[in-house]
Order: structure tokens, then sequence, then C-alpha cells
């Protein structure tokens, strides 16, 4: 909570500071998108384990809400980004070893997953160049696994990841462009890392339709014994949105 309260002044001030001197006009970014997400690796309550490995279609199979949208405001060489992902979701069921479970006992799962994202940018060339990003990720995780027919287990652990990172914008042609965005860091997790490429289709009206791939990793781990609590998981899928200018 220190380091949070830290780097919130420090972004906020900086911020302030440098847009005061700026006479540039206002410029902003709104984008909702669906992130068509596959999950990849393993989570872990206490003794009981569960390797994930989910499809996009598996998701919107379990799915029961989702949302996403981007956002950014700034002036000049400076800027601000706020980035959000809701998801609840129930993957299949795993059936599990028997022994030790019965036989048939299956371990059903559910997942909240909320990720807040807001981050600090330098444009050097301006609003359509490149950006040296700073900033900090929240990720709250809601998972309860309920073990055949023992009772169920749950935590809800959440953490701050701190990260450095880059974004590109380039022109390919008068409707078409390119972005670029990655970031590596530290903080509640172990390097925690995110990578997105899109193409955007420019319209007269300065909008865009988005097209692209995300990736993000996260390898998060706390306590002991029955308590503890692991998450090694990827996730990666194709990005479809519509930015308005």
């Amino acid at each position: 909570m220190r380091w949070t309260r830290i780097i919130g002044f420090v972004l906020l001030t900086s911020s302030s500071f440098a847009w005061s001197q700026e006479s540039d006009k206002w410029d902003w970014r709104i984008a909702p998108y669906l992130w068509g997400i596959n999950m990849e690796g393993d989570t872990s309550l206490g003794p009981v384990h569960q390797e994930v490995d989910v499809s996009f279609s598996d998701i919107l199979d379990n799915l029961e809400l989702a949302g996403q949208v981007y956002a950014e405001f700034g002036k000049g060489n400076h800027s601000l980004h706020f980035d959000y992902t809701y998801l609840r979701l129930r993957p299949e069921p795993t059936i599990l070893q028997s022994p030790p479970f019965m036989p048939g006992a299956e371990l059903a799962t559910k997942m909240t997953i909320n990720m807040f994202e807001p981050a600090y940018n330098y444009r050097w060339k301006g609003p359509d160049g490149p950006a040296l990003v700073l900033g900090a990720r929240l990720t709250d995780m809601q998972v309860r696994m309920n073990p055949g027919n023992l009772s169920a287990i749950s935590s809800g652990p959440d953490w701050w990841d701190y990260f450095i990172g880059i974004k590109t914008h380039n022109a390919i042609s008068e409707n078409w462009d390119f972005d670029f965005y990655g970031t590596v860091g530290t903080g509640g997790s172990d390097l925690p890392w995110t990578l997105a490429a899109t193409f955007g289709r420019r319209y007269s009206n300065e909008n865009r339709l988005l097209l692209g791939f995300r990736l993000w990793g996260v390898d998060y781990s706390q306590g002991s014994g029955l308590r503890s609590v692991a998450l090694d998981l990827s996730y990666y899928g194709f990005v479809l949105g519509y930015e308005f200018n």
C-alpha cells in the first residue's frame, strides 16, 4: 500500500506540472474491446491443484460475464491511460485422481478476475509518437475450487505489480496503422509481462477499428501449506475493438 501511494503521488504531481507547461490541446481516446482469451498454466489452493488449458471457445461456453475498456487522456508529450478487464468464468470440471478421491469425483472451479492498469506515458514525439510507459497494475482474483464431495476451498488474492514499458505507433498508409505495447515489471508477482500488437483501420471521423493480439503472463504465490495460493497462468488471444477519438 505504501508503494501504491508513492507511485500515485509521483505520477500525479509530475504529470500535473508537465501539463501545466503545455499549450497544446487535449487529446483522448476510449476503446471498448473484446479479448478472445485463451488460458494456460496451473492453479493451486492449499493441497488442491488444477492444470488449466482453456480455449476461447471453452471460455465462451462457460463465461458468465466479461468487459474490457481502454481510455487515454493527454496533452502534448504527456498522457495517462487506464485499462480495465473483468472476467467471471467457470472452466469445465476436471476429473480427480482416484485414489485419494472417490471414483468419478470432479474438481469444479470458479474464477473472477479484475485487472486495472493506470499508467503515465511520456510521448517524446507528441500524441502520435512512441511513448515510455511507467505504471502499476492491480490484479484481483477470486478463485473457488470444489474438489468432489469435500468442502470447497476459496481464496481472494490481490496484488499490485509495477512496470515499465514502451508503446509505438506506426502509420502504414493513409487509413491503416500499427501499434505495439510491451511491459515488464516486478511487485506481488514474479516478473509480470504483457505484449500487444494491433492493426488499426482509421475512418474519416478519426475513429479506428482495432484488430490485434494480446498476451499477459502472471506467476504469483503466497502462503504455505493449507493456506498457500499459487497461480502460474498465461492469457493470450485476439483483440477486437473500436476506438473513439
